[in-house]
């Protein structure tokens, strides 16, 4: 199995763990501590979980979650230097608590932006 697909099924399988409604997600994501600023994509409750899970991985250099599919900047041995962009579709009931978590139904995980000049943004959630 080639390593893209290899860490395609490793992502899929993390999100599907996450449950089976968004509530499910939420739970989970809650749980194990995460917190995140909605409809930033790289500062998402899930893209946090994601780079906080698989981050160590030379592999992985970002995770930029978008409203039905997430994508990781990747990178190859043996300079670890960028390859590429990874595709992975969200399964429906993360897809259900990313659309939530933005409309800022699961304040108890949200965490508020950072003022103008204290920190560099992200940027909004692009359409995917």
């Amino acid at each position: 199995m080639s390593e893209l697909r290899q860490l395609k099924r490793q992502t899929r399988t993390l999100l599907t763990e996450l449950g089976t409604t968004p509530d499910e997600v939420f739970e989970s994501l809650n749980a194990a501590g995460v917190n995140g600023v909605p409809k930033d994509n790289r500062s998402c409750a899930v893209a946090r979980y994601l780079t906080a899970l698989m981050g160590s991985d030379p592999r992985v250099r970002a995770v930029n979650v978008g409203h039905c599919s997430l994508l990781i900047d990747t990178a190859a041995p043996p300079e670890f230097r960028p390859t590429g962009r990874l595709l992975v579709q969200l399964p429906k009931p993360v897809r259900q608590f990313v659309a939530a978590f933005d409309a800022r139904r699961y304040p108890a995980i949200i965490q508020e932006q950072p003022a103008a000049g204290t920190a560099a943004a992200a940027g909004p959630r692009s359409a995917r």
